[in-house]
């Protein structure tokens, strides 16, 4: 007798050749029982051939926002719920790293910490976004906004040190600007009592909002086209790369303060006014579709011309040009076909990460949206396996 296998262990896995032995019969009996056993030389009338799916030849990668309140569980619980579910890499706000939220900045020290902390749960950081009231006086170009520029720039070349591939450094929100900016958004029920985020211009623009100071779109510009001729010598031939998200939302004039990246061509100008193969965009698939322009096309645009850097996959209903608003619903009951999305990013050699921007609300959900995540980190995998 022989220690060698048959042709099929009966799930239909091809596992190599082999005689006969006492085990094979009992699992071939057994199988044969089932109407799933080898006969003779084929196979029964109701036999399932079944084989490993190659795996997805695509380049995107799958990864999830995180921020400080995911550093508070006891082991890092939190942090390896993460990993359990496949998920590699993580998109930081910079407050997590020590001594930003107190000064605008880090150290080396501090963004190695953050770095080691999340190396040994297996994840690694994809982004590190800035917040935008630390650079408030560099984006309104006053004189002061030096000083922020610098810490900009000093923490662009720790992040280069370090070879984290995006750099997010934001366009200047008109909620910065507003007296009151509480009540913009309302909240909605979907399908079974889901609670989602709804945004009315009507609405808000009945609030009374104002801002508290003028601000002109010209000002912005000069603005931000500093910061960005100052930051990207800095990240310009490194693995770094500096990614703009954009206005959100995307209106030009919103409750009477100016925003200047609203539309495709926001985004076109500012790369060219700073060229640069490491200036480009976080393309938030639920930003760019609330603003009424082509998601596929804006993906298309940007993927051939090496300028798409990191995705939000986010799904949402309505556009402001149409609706005057949109709903921020759960990633497949949204306006959009995300498998389309997936389709178009793989079509240009998309090779970044996708992760899934903002949270529904889902009951029994605890301190943190995991129940959100698992369903969408769930839903973007199986999509990307059928690439």
């Amino acid at each position: 007798m022989t220690n060698e296998r048959s042709d099929h262990d009966g799930t239909g896995q091809a596992v190599g050749p082999m005689r006969s032995t006492r085990r094979g019969f009992v699992r071939t009996a057994a199988l044969g029982a089932a109407g799933l056993a080898a006969v003779g030389t084929g196979r029964s009338a109701d036999a399932t051939e079944v084989t490993r799916r190659p795996r997805s030849k695509t380049k995107i990668r799958l990864g999830t926002r995180v921020n400080q309140s995911w550093m508070k569980s006891d082991n890092d619980n939190d942090l390896r719920y993460l990993k359990q579910i496949g998920v590699d890499y993580v998109d930081i706000t910079l407050d997590m790293i020590e001594g930003y939220a107190e000064h605008g900045e880090f150290t080396r020290k501090a963004l190695k910490t953050l770095v080691d902390r999340l190396g040994g749960l297996g994840l690694k950081i994809e982004r590190a976004n800035s917040l935008g009231p630390f650079y408030l006086n560099a984006h309104l170009a006053r004189p002061e906004g030096q000083k922020e520029i610098d810490k900009l720039k000093r923490m662009a070349e720790l992040l280069v040190d370090f070879e984290i591939p995006v750099y997010g450094i934001q366009a200047c929100q008109a909620r910065l600007h507003l007296a009151n900016d509480n009540n913009r958004w309302i909240r909605r029920r979907g399908r079974g009592g889901y609670q989602y985020l709804h945004f009315d211009l009507d609405r808000v623009q009945s609030l009374g909002l104002k801002p508290k100071y003028k601000v002109t779109s010209d000002q912005l510009w000069k603005g931000l086209l500093n910061i960005y001729r100052q930051v990207i010598p800095i990240v310009d031939g490194s693995k770094t790369k500096v990614a703009m998200h954009g206005n959100d939302p995307p209106l030009h004039n919103f409750v009477g303060s100016p925003q200047i990246l609203c539309r495709h061509r926001d985004f076109d100008r500012l790369f060219s006014e700073v060229p640069s193969a490491n200036n480009g965009i976080t393309f938030c698939c639920g930003t760019r579709y609330e603003s009424g322009e082509d998601v596929l096309k804006g993906i298309e645009h940007f993927g051939k011309k090496k300028q798409l850097f990191h995705v939000h996959f986010r799904n949402v209903r309505g556009t402001l040009p149409e609706n005057r608003g949109y709903s921020e619903v759960f990633v497949d009951d949204g306006d959009m076909q995300m498998g389309q999305v997936v389709r178009a990013l793989d079509a240009v050699g998309y090779d970044g990460v996708i992760d899934f921007d903002h949270p529904v609300g889902i009951t029994g959900e605890g301190r943190l949206p995991k129940q959100y995540i698992s369903f969408a980190v769930g839903y973007m995998r199986g999509l990307l396996h059928n690439l």
